[in-house]
C-alpha cells in the first residue's frame, strides 16, 4: 500500500463516528482472526492491542522474540493517526505490530486484506484502577499526570471524564472508549462480548500472565525467554490498602469491566487448561 492510499483510507476513517468504524472494524475483524488453534506465526500480521495498565508492555516484550527486529512496530493509535505512512516506511508490511488500539481505530483499516492474528489482555477491574492512579500520578511525563497529581485517590475515583477508569476495557474492546453515544451497560456489554468472541484470536489476563505467553509459545512451537516484569510504577496506593466504600465505588463504575473480565477469564481457562 501507498503512502498517498494510506492517507486517502485515514481521511475516510476521520469522517466516519466512532460507532461506524466500530460496525466496519468489527465486521473486517470477524472475518479475517484466525481462532486461538489456528495460531501459527506464518500467518501474519500479529496485532497486540495493548489495554493500558493490564502488563501489556511485558507481554510485548514476550512477543517480540518471536519476531525480526526489522519486522516489528510498535505504535500507538494518536501517533498512527498523525502519521500512517509508517505502515509503508519499509519494504515489506510490519509482521508484529503493537500498541493502543481501540476497536474503532484506524489501524484496522489499514491492514491487508489477509488472515491475522489478533490478541490483547484484560485485568482485573479494580486492580487496574488502582494501578491506573500510580501510573498517572508518579510518571511526570503522561499527558494526564497535571490531572493528577494532586487528586487524592478518593477524588481520582470519581472522575468521570478519565474514561479508563469506568468500563475501560469494556469501551476499548467495543469501540467506545470515547464515543458520546449514550450506551447502557447491557449494550456496551454484549458489543464488548462480540468483540471478544468474533475479533481476537486469544485475549489473556494479567492475572494469568505466564499462562498466557506459555500458550502462545506451544501453540507457535517457539520458546520464550523468561523476562523480569518492566514499566512497574511508584506505589501511592495499595490494592489491600482500599476501604469497602472506594470498592463500591470503582465496581459501580466498572460493572461491564467486571463482567466482561470475569468471561473472559473463562474463556482463557478453557484454552490454557482443555
Amino acid at each position: 500500500m501507498t503512502h498517498d492510499e494510506l492517507l486517502q483510507i485515514r481521511d475516510k476513517w476521520s469522517k466516519r463516528s466512532d460507532k461506524d468504524n466500530s460496525k466496519y472494524n468489527l465486521e473486517r475483524l470477524s472475518e479475517q482472526v484466525v481462532s486461538s488453534e489456528n495460531i501459527k506465526l506464518n500467518t501474519r500480521p500479529w496485532i497486540f492491542s495493548h489495554i493500558p495498565k493490564t502488563a501489556g508492555t511485558s507481554l510485548e516484550s514476550y512477543l517480540s522474540q518471536a519476531f525480526a527486529l526489522k519486522d516489528q512496530l510498535h505504535v500507538n493509535a494518536p501517533d498512527l493517526n498523525r502519521l500512517p505512512q509508517v505502515l509503508a516506511l519499509k519494504n515489506n508490511f510490519p509482521q508484529l505490530i503493537m500498541g493502543h488500539h481501540p476497536m474503532h481505530g484506524l489501524l484496522y483499516q489499514l491492514l491487508p486484506e489477509q488472515k491475522i492474528v489478533h490478541l490483547s489482555m484484560m485485568r482485573e477491574p479494580i486492580s487496574r484502577v488502582v494501578s491506573y492512579y500510580n501510573y498517572l500520578a508518579t510518571r511526570k511525563y503522561h499527558a494526564l499526570h497535571a490531572q493528577v497529581e494532586l487528586l487524592s485517590f478518593d477524588q481520582f475515583i470519581v472522575q468521570k471524564d478519565l474514561v479508563e477508569i469506568n468500563n475501560g476495557q469494556a469501551k476499548r474492546i467495543a469501540g467506545l472508549l470515547h464515543s458520546t453515544q449514550e450506551v447502557d451497560d447491557n449494550e456496551l456489554y454484549f458489543q464488548a462480548k462480540y468483540a471478544v468472541d468474533h475479533c481476537f484470536s486469544v485475549i489473556g489476563v494479567t492475572e494469568l500472565f505466564k499462562q498466557f505467553h506459555q500458550l502462545i509459545a506451544q501453540t507457535c512451537g517457539v520458546i520464550f525467554h523468561q523476562l523480569p516484569p518492566i514499566n512497574r510504577s511508584k506505589i501511592k496506593v495499595q490494592l489491600t490498602d482500599l476501604s469497602a466504600s472506594q470498592r463500591l465505588i470503582i465496581e459501580a463504575n466498572n460493572k461491564v469491566d467486571i463482567q466482561l473480565y470475569q468471561y473472559v477469564k473463562s474463556l482463557f481457562l478453557e484454552k490454557a487448561n482443555p
